[in-house]
């Protein structure tokens, strides 16, 4: 299932099955490093001053991307946000938003949100030089659980207060924006797919509870082709260095009546680079191909 913590931070767990995405390409954030710092306030998640030739509303959108490595990296970084208020002194804006992330990523044959974050208040500082350019100061956000409601208050001024506070109501119109984002993506690549910022569906494999735990979380620890494919029956695409692959899951049967999960690696024109066959003899699943 899914769900969001108080910060709105994506998570993806379904019972005792810890997936990593692995791969996956994503666009450059369109910024470039300039000079280490470290900022201090509320939940800053970045040391860094970055610099991007952009207007404001762009700035934002690629300081919210350059926060990609808190989570599972997927095929296409997208963003969404709502400028709510900005202030300018001397050098600096101080630009109050909510703000979502958003990994995109093949799943089912789905283009959906795989990791990321839900609505999220987040103050950005930048400053401006006399080019035009922005640079990326501070990237704040609010603390997690019993300080989440204080902090808002100390990040945003008392007339923003409202709207901060139920700021979950404005998701649908940041995943909106992300779902174009991801849309003109796969036109970009020649795609055509269901684009879904939605959890999609998936079936669990129906063997063992504790053949179950072996496969899907024990044997995936040392194997990266296992940890690769599907916790559940169905389909993930990976982009890697020399193209899409797609991972599967499946189940059926051995011909003396056991049931058998199969995983496999293939290329888009359907070639089988991987495949591992486990027969689920009582609570045991054991390798026969």
């Amino acid at each position: 299932m899914s769900g969001f913590n108080n910060k709105g931070k994506f998570v993806l767990g379904v019972g005792i099955f810890l997936v990593v995405v692995l791969g996956g390409v994503a666009l450059s954030s369109g910024f470039t490093k300039q000079s280490s710092r470290v900022s201090e306030g509320h939940g800053v998640r970045t040391a860094t001053t970055i610099k991007g030739s952009t207007t404001l509303d762009q700035a934002v959108s690629l300081a919210i991307k350059e926060q990609r490595k808190s989570y599972l990296e997927g095929e296409f970084a997208t963003e969404g946000h709502l400028i709510l208020d900005s202030e300018k002194k001397a050098e600096a804006v101080t630009v109050f938003t909510i703000a979502s992330f958003g990994f995109f990523g093949f799943e089912n044959g789905i283009f959906t949100k795989i990791s990321g974050s839900g609505a999220i208040p987040t103050v950005m500082i930048f400053a401006r030089n006399e080019t035009g350019d922005y640079s990326l100061l501070a990237y704040k956000e609010p603390k997690d659980g019993e300080y989440y409601t204080d902090s808002i208050k100390k990040l945003f001024p008392n007339r923003l207060h409202n709207q901060v506070l139920s700021a979950h109501k404005e998701y649908p119109k940041l995943a909106m924006q992300q779902e174009e984002q991801a849309a003109e993506y796969l036109k970009s690549i020649g795609r055509i797919a269901q684009v879904s910022e939605k959890h999609v569906d998936k079936q669990l494999p129906d063997i063992d509870v504790e053949a179950s735990n072996k496969l899907f979380a024990e044997l995936t620890k040392y194997n990266s082709f296992l940890n690769n494919c599907p916790y559940w029956i169905g389909t993930r695409e990976i982009m890697e260095n020399d193209g899409r692959y797609i991972y599967e899951t499946s189940q059926s049967k051995t011909n003396d009546g056991y049931d058998l999960i199969i995983f496999k690696k293939t290329k888009e024109d359907g070639t089988v680079m991987t495949e591992y066959q486990y027969k689920i003899v009582g609570s045991e699943p054991l390798l026969i191909k």
